[in-house]
């Protein structure tokens, strides 16, 4: 069965209202764009045909949808088959933890007026979406269809304040324990860069192709895209005559832009939206001259001629991001690399570059060192790193990213994906007194990261060597 994003569920008394309130909802659209994809609901009398088992499909109906909207009325609550639909999401879900079920208040006595309505659980503790008043309709309609595109609660305006002038009062001092945070105000960064902005659509078309190398060598500098089900899938539009993209596919196959919204919240494509929001990511740091090796490592690559590269940042320095080393135990060369796994995540219903800062070892400048050593030198080196040198590397790749601009833009094809070079941060009323780091003081300070990195592993590479002589491939050669 095709997904859904809603399963009716009610009872026959109110069948004529339901019918009228599943026609507006597969009206509207998933993103409120008027080119997207329309809302689709499971509703019996249009998705059960006669002959088949109303249990299998209402099971198949419910497995396929990602919400459950149960119609709340004395009737609903005292019927056998809608007892039946709303258990079975229950019985999944005893908490509603995952937000599936959506009650609806429709009425609260029964047509005849002889009965009350009497909320059981778990409906008694869920908020419901208030449908009783009439002239209200719209107001309820309006919070459903935000919860059904998974989108946050409407909040009101921002008005004047009405206190600013009010003196605070203090707050009652603690007792200081001293294995207790201090009452300070503190500030804490996360390895996060937050997503502002992306492409509202995506576009796909049938190719022949069945390898993104196949692509690359036909297509040169082809835009972010990916492969899917024999159909490229990109941010690209498709039916612009400058997309690179359209030597690579069948352009009389060019389907319908779907919502990026759409991806976003379906089990079934967000995974694919990552990867193509990753393959945008390795587009951009790859025209910097930032290679992504085999385990989802982006490095610097050495300059012209093989040269240390060294990166210019906006204050006027630079930065050695790539250099070549002596190992005097081995009489050997090596290459000490700025890197980072860097890659596109998804928190709650927000999306978030994740950052993690690392050093890569390699034999020439590309090839990265193998076998044991390579993990255990990088976690030598990385291992001894303090918060004031991850952050200073973290911001350092956000200025990467960003090449040095106030905002990160992401080529795509179309519309740029945007984020913020600044870490996402949570502020806090307890932290460590006098604990606290200038930025810019840090951004400044002399680089000489890559040359204690050399040093150290000059001297580690001994030990490690002693502990694994049996590989002989993980050596420096």
């Amino acid at each position: 069965m095709e997904p859904k994003d809603v399963y009716i569920c009610y009872n026959g008394a109110d069948l004529d209202w339901v019918r009228s309130l599943v026609e507006q909802i597969e009206s509207e659209t998933i993103d409120g764009r008027s080119g997207s994809r329309h809302l689709s609901a499971f509703f019996d009398k249009w998705d059960i045909a006669p002959g088949q088992s109303l249990i299998d499909q209402m099971n198949a109906g419910m497995k396929s949808a990602r919400h459950v909207l149960a119609v709340l009325s004395p009737e609903f609550l005292n019927a056998d088959w809608p007892r039946f639909e709303w258990k079975h999401i229950v019985a999944q879900d005893p908490n509603n933890s995952q937000g599936r079920l959506i009650p609806a208040l429709l009425r609260d006595s029964s047509v005849d007026g002889g009965d009350r309505i009497d909320l059981c659980a778990p409906f008694r503790e869920l908020r419901y979406i208030d449908f009783r008043k009439q002239g209200e309709f719209k107001r309820g309609f309006i919070e459903l269809i935000r919860r059904i595109r998974n989108l946050p609660q409407e909040r009101g305006r921002r008005l004047p304040p009405l206190t600013a002038n009010t003196p605070v009062l203090p707050i009652t001092a603690q007792p200081e324990v001293s294995w207790l945070p201090d009452s300070v105000s503190d500030l804490l960064l996360s390895n996060l860069l937050p997503v502002v902005g992306l492409p509202s659509q995506i576009w796909s078309a049938g190719t022949t192709f069945r390898d993104k190398k196949e692509v690359w060598e036909v297509v040169s500098k082809a835009e972010p895209f990916i492969l899917r089900d024999k159909r490229i899938y990109t941010f690209a539009n498709l039916n612009t005559p400058a997309t690179r993209l359209r030597d690579a596919i069948d352009t009389d196959s060019i389907g319908k832009p779907e919502s990026c919204h759409d991806w976003f919240i379906r089990d079934d494509r967000s995974s694919w939206l990552m990867a193509l929001l990753n393959s945008s990511l390795s587009g951009h740091l790859w025209f910097r001259h930032i290679k992504q090796d085999g385990k989802g490592r982006f490095f610097f690559t050495p300059g012209k001629d093989n040269t240390d590269r060294r990166w210019q940042m906006r204050e006027g320095r630079t930065r050695t991001v790539a250099a070549k080393k002596e190992n005097p135990a081995t009489r050997t060369s090596f290459w000490v690399h700025h890197a980072a796994r860097i890659k596109f995540k998804r928190v709650g219903e927000r999306l978030f570059l994740s950052v993690e800062p690392l050093y890569l070892f390699t034999t020439d400048g590309r090839l990265a060192v193998g076998g044991k050593n390579a993990g255990k030198l990088s976690l030598l080196w990385g291992g001894r790193q303090q918060n004031p040198d991850i952050l200073r590397n973290l911001l350092f790749w956000g200025a990467v990213l960003a090449d040095n601009e106030k905002s990160i833009s992401i080529r795509t094809g179309d519309k740029p994906i945007v984020l913020s070079p600044i870490p996402a941060s949570a502020k806090l009323d307890r932290g460590i007194a006098f604990d606290e780091i200038r930025i810019k003081a840090l951004l400044a300070q002399e680089d000489a990261d890559l040359e204690k990195a050399a040093i150290d592993i000059q001297s580690d590479v001994k030990d490690t060597e002693k502990g694994d002589e049996e590989d002989d491939d993980t050596t420096f050669e």
